[in-house]
């Protein structure tokens, strides 16, 4: 067959295809044959009707048909010769919109076919142009015709510039030509074409590329167009999908992300786009669309079209399901940090505890104002789970705990933005959710739509208006839709009462136990060097002292006297106040009194031998005192109360430690002081517990008044007057702690959306209905825990959940400190996996184990927390890896859970949750209400998983401030192993309660004379020691003890990162020293072995052995 155009005497080819716009070009569409195209032809200025007959189609249409491959095959879009012979005319075939119309021969079709033809294209010299379809004026066809080149697919070659030529390329023989080539090139003046030469076959330029053969994988779009425009210079190149400057005004902008939409960019150099069903686009094969479609968007090029998607940006699409399946199990992903999966085995990477939790990662347009500030901070709420399943089926097929843990009332740290302040309070009308960045305003911005609920609510008057300067304001300033943790002043239908000022009772014991330990001195002087750090702005502070052995001593101190007046009732059987008006003494008017008081108390009680505590009578009497007004009882013992209704009886504790009997010890053993911490809590009665002392004092017993009233326990078991370290210690822990600024008559709520349930609540609190915690005082940097479940199936793409804190502050304003998170949902458990907060699963994991040790016994919490870590395990191998069934060597975890085992097992050793027979009761009691109450970041690490250090070798940036932040440099962080120890070097290990100095027998006599002044290390003593400061508080070193200030300035940052919670002790222990103290260093080493637990390594083991068997 002939594949030269008809010479120009010859009449005008006849066009095919609409001229509407919106219209595939004619040749792409789906039924089109690729053996059946040929290079493009010049178009005529207009076009005839689609079924016109040419002259010059007859026979040769009918055999050029019979010559193709796919003739006799039915296809909706094949088309079909038609005949010149007189008779009735055959039936025109039904097809859609975007078929290619019928022709009648290949010259015809030629030019029908051409992937370039628009209408109103220049006329081909030598042929006469056709006439032009009818209703479509000559002006506007030019724009037509523009935009209908530009928009054409061309597979993923850049297009041809101007001014170059184009060659053709040879077809087989017998075959008809390939749609979409370009013609041959005419030479001037002439009539008939020059068929292709070998010259011009051998002259190709990289550009010129065949659409109908060109595969994609050979050539990406970014690196075509590199190529063209190397060779090309930097000038602007046309590409398809980029509109002519007239065009791209009238163009709508580009499609927001996550959307499928835009073909192209206005004002970018795009990468082609892949042929789509799209009515800018050719047609294709629906298998050819996909393909093309799918690796387009699977290599991330530009000017591609998205596929819809209705999650959040970064997450697999819903469609890739399958495909990521299979790819996580080979460590692939989207992403290659966040879906990265590792093999459990080796040292674990601590510094990872320092990262921060997986992205949350929300929908396009999920605030109402684009801000930084939207997403909540870690340290204010976290989630065990960043991306959420939407069915409570997928939940339990993780077996992830699902749980926040809240740290509501946050003080605000050094470099840390402060909490905005809100006066205008906007509301929900229906759930009572308050306005937050995550609303949406709609109907022109006169109404706000809840994102609890969904339930429209109207914008108050005020909402843009300042009062103070009595003008309109820009709304989207404002800070309560701009950041997720806001206080707002809440006005007085938020007070069932005028605000009451700060109270504090002090109970102190002052029997012969407590005199023997110098107690009664040691608490009067801390409390006379803290009365300035008391919060009292507005002078409405209240103090009054309770001393109590057998007997209650009140102390009283009239308004303009310095002399304070003692005031003995040994009558407990009925406990009365003797003066009821002057035992709370107003701080400001009566200082001098009480500064006597507090000086004279350690001689006061110095010669006193009464044995036995009135410490019910005591609490009652300042029950009464606080009736009407509430405050903050702190109870200082160092004795078992035995006077009173409360009276404790002494237990045999010795026996029954590391015996199934141990978890009786660890109970109430009455419930007189929870039923009285209830009582109190109604009036607004906080207790905080100090005990001293190695006595029996029934801490679990005593604990439960702090407990039930969001108090503070503390614990000095080593407390001697005696002891310098000690007495530090204790001195700055409890200044600091009355130094804080507490909330007063606090309550704190929880909503979340729709679908979810607040389940069980730890921590100290009296729950006094559902949902609503009370809080007499709330503690700063106190947590608090709760399990979420799903009730019914989650449509929506994000979940919400808001903390409210009603409390009054420390000058007595009633605030209301509110913290918003959002968090996406997902029906891909892979994404669940791997954006899993490693330690907030921990932090809610150890305090769930916790209370499960005080209601049923230590077994079955040290049980339950390793099965948990077995159940996450085993339901990753079987639901996200290739080996979901059979044995394994090794274990796979994702990264985000990689330290998961390392923290079950350091929490297995902790002294709350350790076996044997060597923590006392008190201890565990403490260290247990500690975990309770800590923060996520700071519960586990360092007081779960300590920090050690190496000293010997610290780089010179460690323990100086950095320039940039000003936050003082960490050297290193070592395993927790005795294997990074050396008997060279000295090491520091800090849980945040205490440190420990390990020195080897070999260390260098020139370290530890800059390090403790000592010139060998015999000299250096074991024991307890407070860490010297040989600088001076210097802020350069002293010559010759740069590795002493480079320690105290790590201790310093240290104990900032615990909120300066503890004063730590440091414990000396030498490699020969001291076996005792070398034992409960070796305790915190969590990789070791000891007689409580397997090392960690055994531990993998046996977890791997388990999930192999199957059997846990």
């Amino acid at each position: 067959m002939n594949n030269r155009p008809p010479p120009p005497s010859s009449p005008s080819i006849p066009q095919g295809g609409s001229a509407r716009m919106g219209t595939p070009p004619v040749g792409f569409g789906p039924g089109s044959s690729p053996l059946a195209q040929v290079r493009p032809q010049p178009i005529s200025r207009s076009s005839t009707p689609s079924n016109a007959v040419s002259p010059t189609a007859g026979s040769s249409a009918a055999a050029s048909a019979a010559r193709s491959p796919l003739a006799g095959q039915p296809a909706p879009f094949q088309q079909q010769p038609m005949s010149m012979s007189p008779g009735p005319r055959p039936p025109r075939p039904q097809a859609p919109m975007t078929a290619a119309p019928r022709v009648t021969s290949p010259l015809a079709r030629t030019a029908t076919m051409s992937p370039t033809h628009s209408v109103g294209a220049p006329p081909v010299a030598g042929y006469p142009a056709p006439p032009r379809p009818m209703g479509y004026p000559p002006q506007n066809m030019a724009p037509m015709q523009q935009q209908s080149m530009h928009m054409q697919p061309n597979y993923g070659q850049p297009m041809v510039p101007q001014g170059y030529p184009q060659q053709q390329q040879q077809q087989p023989a017998g075959l008809p030509p390939t749609v979409g080539s370009p013609p041959p090139p005419q030479p001037a003046g002439a009539g008939a074409p020059i068929p292709p030469s070998a010259s011009s076959r051998r002259r190709q330029y990289p550009d010129q590329i065949n659409p109908a053969t060109y595969q994609p994988q050979a050539l990406p779009p970014q690196q075509a167009m590199h190529q063209q425009q190397q060779q090309y210079g930097q000038q602007p190149i046309q590409q398809f999908g980029q509109m002519p400057q007239q065009q791209q005004q009238q163009q709508p902008g580009p499609p927001a992300a996550g959307q499928s939409g835009g073909f192209f960019v206005p004002g970018a150099v795009q990468a082609p786009m892949p042929p789509s069903a799209s009515s800018t686009s050719g047609a294709m094969s629906p298998v050819a669309t996909a393909a093309a479609t799918a690796a387009a968007a699977a290599a991330g090029v530009s000017g591609y079209p998205v596929p819809p998607s209705s999650q959040a940006p970064g997450y697999p699409a819903q469609q890739m399901a399958d495909v990521t399946q299979q790819l996580s199990g080979m460590n692939l992903g989207t992403n290659s940090q966040e879906y990265q999966v590792t093999l459990l085995g080796g040292k674990p990477l601590l510094s990872m505890l320092d990262e921060q939790p997986p992205l949350i990662k929300l929908p396009p347009n999920a605030t109402c104002v684009p801000s930084q500030h939207a997403l909540c901070p870690p340290q204010h709420k976290r989630s065990t789970l960043n991306a959420v399943p939407k069915t409570d089926k997928l939940l339990k097929k993780t077996k992830l705990p699902f749980g926040l843990v809240i740290t509501p009332f946050k003080t605000h740290e050094a470099g840390e933005d402060p909490i905005p302040v809100v006066s205008e309070i906007v509301r929900c009308r229906r759930c009572r959710t308050y306005i937050n960045p995550f609303v949406q305003f709609v109907e022109g911005g006169r109404r706000w739509k809840c994102n609890m609920c969904g339930l429209s609510n109207d914008v108050p008057l005020q909402f843009d208006y300042d009062p103070q300067t009595q003008t309109q304001k820009n709304r989207w300033i404002r800070p309560d839709i701009n950041h997720a943790v806001v206080e707002f002043i809440a006005p007085l239908e938020y007070m069932v009462r005028p605000p009451m000022p700060p109270v504090y009772v002090f109970i102190i014991d002052v029997s012969y136990a407590s005199v023997q330990l110098g107690a009664p001195g040691v608490i009067g002087q801390t409390i006379l060097s803290a009365l300035d750090r008391i919060p009292n702005a507005d002078n409405r502070t209240k103090v009054a002292f309770i001393g109590v052995d057998t007997s209650l001593h009140f102390f009283q101190v009239r308004t303009g006297s310095a002399e304070p007046q003692q005031l003995v009732v040994s009558d407990l059987e009925d406990v009365f106040l003797p003066s009821p008006t002057d035992l709370l003494l107003n701080l400001y008017e009566c200082r001098e009194g009480i500064e006597q008081l507090l000086s004279r108390m350690e001689g006061m009680f110095k010669a006193n031998h009464a044995v036995g505590n009135a410490l019910p009578c005591a609490i009652q009497a300042a029950q009464k005192l606080l009736g009407t007004l509430g405050g903050k009882i702190v109870v200082l013992q160092a004795s078992l109360p035995t006077i009173g209704e409360g009276k404790i009886e002494p237990r045999a504790e010795g026996k029954d430690l590391g015996t199934p009997r141990e978890s009786e010890l660890l109970r109430p053993q009455n419930n007189w002081y929870k039923t009285l911490a209830a009582d109190c809590s109604r009036i607004q009665i906080a207790f905080d517990t100090v005990f001293i002392g190695q006595q029996p004092m029934d801490v679990a017993t005593v604990s439960c008044l702090a407990h039930y009233t969001g108090g503070s326990v503390f614990h000095y078991p080593s407390f001697m007057a005696t002891r310098k370290p000690e007495v530090e210690r204790f001195t700055k822990e409890f200044a600091n702690h009355l130094a804080a600024h507490v909330g007063l008559e606090a309550v704190l709520r929880i909503r979340a959306s729709k679908g979810l349930r607040m389940n069980s609540y730890y921590g100290n609190f009296f729950l006094r209905s559902l949902d609503l915690l009370a809080l007499p005082n709330v503690t700063p940097n106190h947590s608090y825990a709760v399990d979420v479940e799903i009730d019914e199936s989650i449509t929506s793409p994000v979940v919400y959940f808001q903390t409210a804190l009603l409390h009054t502050n420390s000058v007595g304003e009633r605030r209301i400190r509110v913290s918003t998170l959002a968090l996406p949902t997902t029906e891909n458990i892979h994404t669940v996996f791997h954006h899993a907060d490693q330690v907030a699963i921990a932090s809610l994991l150890s305090k769930k184990a916790v209370d499960r040790a005080v209601e049923a016994k230590l077994e079955d919490a040290r049980d339950a927390l390793q099965y948990k870590a077995l159940e996450i395990i085993g339901a990753f191998k079987t639901e996200c890896t290739q080996s979901s069934s059979g044995a394994t060597t090794q274990l796979q975890i994702p990264r985000a859970l990689q330290l998961l085992p390392f923290l079950t097992l350091a929490t297995l050793k902790h002294p709350a949750l350790r076996a044997g027979n060597n923590i006392p009761p008190a201890l565990r009691i403490a260290a247990m209400n500690l975990i309770l109450t800590l923060p996520a970041e700071q519960g586990i690490q360092p007081y779960v998983a300590a920090r050690m250090y190496s000293l010997h070798d610290l780089p010179d940036y460690a323990g100086h401030p950095d320039p940039s932040t000003g936050i003082i440099a960490l050297p290193p962080r070592l395993g927790l192993s005795a294997d990074a120890l050396s008997p060279y070097g000295i090491f520091l290990l800090h849980n945040g309660f205490d440190s420990f100095l390990w020195v080897g027998r070999e260390a260098n006599s020139s370290l530890c004379k800059s390090l403790l002044d000592v010139q060998d290390v015999r000299m250096i003593p074991s024991g307890v020691i407070a860490f010297p400061d040989l600088s001076n508080g210097a802020e350069i070193a002293t010559e010759g003890f740069e590795v002493n200030f480079k320690v105290n300035g790590i201790l310093r940052r240290l104990n900032q990162m615990c909120h300066n919670l503890w004063n730590p002790v440091t414990y000396i222990c030498k490699e020969d020293g001291d076996p005792m103290i070398r034992m409960v260093m070796t305790q915190w080493l969590a990789e070791d072995m000891d007689t409580s637990a397997p090392s960690y390594q055994q531990f993998l083991n046996q977890l791997r052995d388990k999930i192999n068997r199957g059997n846990f």
